[in-house]
């Protein structure tokens, strides 16, 4: 697995942005007059070491800590690094790393998952951060990408971390543990903090303004939609790919389907027989 870290590089007055890889998951920085913040950590506790001796060089003021957006392994696992300070990350991260994909995962990348360490303070809906001269502000909007999504706001400059709530570089990740239904509505939460002058941070790619975020809220919104209305039809799985219109390529279509037709039944929602009218 080759990990590296690109350069910070300033995204707006003391705010900065790295690229990490294998994944290449966006790291932010941001830095008041009395300390810095880290948001999300890399794919292992050592690129998180890297992560934090690269955000110290740049920020020239004490590292106060470090959030992660979600609990996916690119942006979650380097925060053991960090754990001598103050660690933030929505409540349900610290179950997350009882997930059985979470040792699988931690063995691929080269290190013992005993090594990893959840957000030493957790929060549930939303927490202010003082960084002296800048105020920045925690806010979990509720499900989407995943359970435990959170959003970092720097209100003073019009920026916002949204995580892979949003992603430029490639369609949204809509895994297993998604929640295609309520995706949209933890979107909106963010969108009403956007204005014309707002720039947003996705989890990965560039930086994006409010149009693209309006726009990826429709398409997960279509892709929920056009499963419900599917399976309304009596479509099944095996037949919605070319049954539907989507929003986004075959490939990314084929992976989401299977979760989406698995929650619509959780709602009682499944395909059904349409029977032929006798005449």
């Amino acid at each position: 697995m080759q990990f590296s870290l690109t350069p910070f590089e300033q995204l707006r007055p003391g705010i900065w942005r790295a690229v990490a890889q294998p994944a290449a998951v966006n790291i932010g920085l941001i830095v008041g007059s009395a300390g810095a913040l880290v948001v999300d950590t890399g794919s292992s506790p050592a690129q998180g070491a890297e992560i934090r001796v690269a955000a110290e060089a740049v920020a020239g003021v004490p590292l106060l800590g470090a959030v992660v957006t979600h609990g996916h392994f690119d942006h979650y696992y380097g925060l053991a690094a960090f754990d001598d300070l103050t660690t933030h990350g929505h409540e349900t991260l610290v179950a997350a790393l009882e997930a059985d994909q979470v040792a699988t995962e931690a063995a691929d990348l080269g290190f013992d998952v005993e090594l990893l360490k959840p957000p030493n303070r957790p929060m549930a809906l939303a927490r202010m951060i003082n960084l002296g001269d800048r105020y920045v502000e925690l806010v979990h909007f509720g499900r989407g990408h995943t359970a435990g999504d959170v959003v970092v706001i720097v209100p003073d400059a019009q920026l916002i971390f949204t995580g892979d709530l949003l992603e430029q570089a490639a369609p949204p990740a809509m895994g297993a543990d998604c929640y295609l239904k309520e995706w949209p509505a933890a979107l909106d939460g963010v969108l009403g903090l956007v204005s014309e002058d707002t720039v947003l941070l996705p989890g990965h790619g560039e930086p994006v303004d409010r149009v693209f975020a309006f726009t990826q809220r429709a398409e997960i919104s279509a892709v929920y939609g056009q499963v419900e209305h599917l399976i309304g039809q009596g479509v099944k799985l095996e037949d919605a790919l070319a049954a539907g219109d989507w929003p986004y390529d075959d490939e990314t279509i084929t992976a989401v389907l299977p979760t989406a037709y698995a929650q619509l039944a959780a709602e009682g929602k499944v395909p059904r027989t349409q029977l032929r009218l006798l005449k």
